[in-house]
């Protein structure tokens, strides 16, 4: 796979990263930290935290974008920060 370029909106401004798997541990490291309801937090563990990112890799490999949103905060006063992973041609 080609280099992927990440970014979580209002959180961490965008970066190229060599891979996928350098990518997944960074952005989980400012994840994991977050106010986050823990139904939610599993499900973003799922997806790019220790073990996860198949998902993402079989999204990059067929169209070469894969997003989430993330929701920080209670459950009446959060706000949405997406989360983007696009593969990029250096």
């Amino acid at each position: 796979m080609s280099a992927v370029r990440a970014r979580i909106t209002g959180i961490m401004p965008p970066a190229v990263f060599p891979s996928l798997d350098h990518a997944l541990p960074v952005l989980w490291e400012h994840v994991r930290r977050l106010p986050i309801r823990a139904a939610h937090r599993d499900f973003i563990r799922l997806c790019i935290g220790p073990g996860g990112g198949d998902g993402v890799a079989r999204c990059l490999a067929r169209g070469g974008r894969w997003s989430v949103t993330l929701y920080v905060g209670e459950l009446t006063d959060w706000t949405a920060h997406p989360i983007t992973i696009t593969t990029h041609q250096l």
